[in-house]
């Protein structure tokens, strides 16, 4: 097993100096960009200015099991034409609110823990193939948990990694205990407001940000777990009968950003894609004249629910795609 280890800074932390003072800058974890550490992360290149990914974190300190994206970049002006007098060249992990449970937890000389790891999310409703991504656990140590955080501290004491940095070869038993506690626990997904602010001044191409899993996570998270249109859900456990729509289809080159995705119901998703209905621009259901359901009619000219952050509303373009080739297919021999 293999984990990262991290004590934290007064700076990347914001240097607070007092207790309940506000950051003088933005808190992150500063990434060592030794090798075997960047190779515990995903990849960010060079080439792409200030490139940076979408981080699943699974916090094991909270008191409830959830996924909560963060920002990880690479700050890499020094390669970009930067005429600073020092250019950038570092990795971070941004904290935000969820991560850090609506108030400033982390203090400077906590031993953050991370774990990557495979976890399963679903069967896929076309192949039935299981689907899986991968996560990143984390738990704090703190100064008060003596015998856990001298462990953790002589491990990156004997770290050959400059800096409180160490990447750990073994099994760090009460880390592990604690995950396969939680592995039951219905996990639920978060994002953070200023995690999508990020992404919008992002210079990374916003299409490569995202996977099918985040895909399907930010937009089930945008519709509040319901449906856009009937705003009801079947759920239990971690099952529920809600799937991420693309607005135009992925078969005709729609991507994977929240801004092409509904959160629909099985059926409506399915009368979605047939063209039985489409959206208007005032996102406002538009049921296909020839479509004989009362039920679908009961939604006729009512107004989905639209996300509350401006990122993750419907692409109008998307809609008019959806208007202009897929209203209406039902009619025709065609398939998505």
């Amino acid at each position: 097993m293999t984990y990262y280890l991290k004590k934290l800074g007064h700076q990347e932390l914001g240097s607070i100096s007092n207790p309940g003072d506000t950051p003088s800058r933005g808190r992150y974890i500063y990434i060592s960009k030794d090798p075997s550490v960047l190779s515990f992360f995903p990849p960010l290149s060079e080439a792409v200015k200030n490139d940076s990914s979408l981080l699943p974190i699974i916090p094991l300190y909270a008191r409830n099991l959830e996924k909560i994206y963060c920002n990880y970049i690479y700050h890499n002006d020094k390669f970009h034409g930067s005429t600073s007098a020092r250019p950038r060249n570092e990795f971070r992990i941004y904290l935000n609110n969820a991560l850090e449970m609506d108030h400033y937890i982390f203090q400077t000389n906590d031993i953050i823990v991370l774990k990557k790891s495979i976890i399963t999310i679903e069967e896929t409703e076309v192949t039935n193939e299981i689907e899986t991504q991968t996560v990143y656990y984390a738990d704090r140590v703190t100064p008060a948990n003596t015998e856990l955080y001298q462990m953790c501290e002589n491990i990156i004491e004997s770290s050959n990694i400059k800096g409180a940095h160490a990447i750990f070869e073994g099994r760090l038993e009460k880390f592990e205990t604690n995950i396969l506690y939680r592995k039951e626990v219905p996990l639920r997904t978060v994002v953070d407001s200023s995690v999508t602010k990020k992404i919008q001044n992002s210079e990374t191409r916003l299409s490569d940000l995202f996977t099918p899993t985040s895909f399907r996570d930010f937009t089930m998270v945008a519709y509040e777990n319901r449906c856009a249109v009937t705003r009801n859900v079947i759920q239990y456990g971690k099952f529920l009968n809600l799937e991420a729509a693309h607005i135009m289809p992925k078969s005709h080159g729609g991507l994977y950003m929240p801004n092409n995705g509904l959160a629909l119901s099985r059926d409506i998703h399915w009368s979605f894609d047939k063209g039985f209905f489409t959206l208007n621009d005032d996102y406002t259901i538009n049921i296909h004249p020839e479509v004989e359901s009362d039920y679908l009619r009961n939604f006729s000219g009512k107004q989905i629910h639209i996300p509350s952050i401006d990122f993750l509303k419907p692409s109008l373009n998307s809609i008019q795609y959806h208007r202009e080739n897929v209203y209406g297919l039902f009619l025709t021999s065609g398939r998505l």
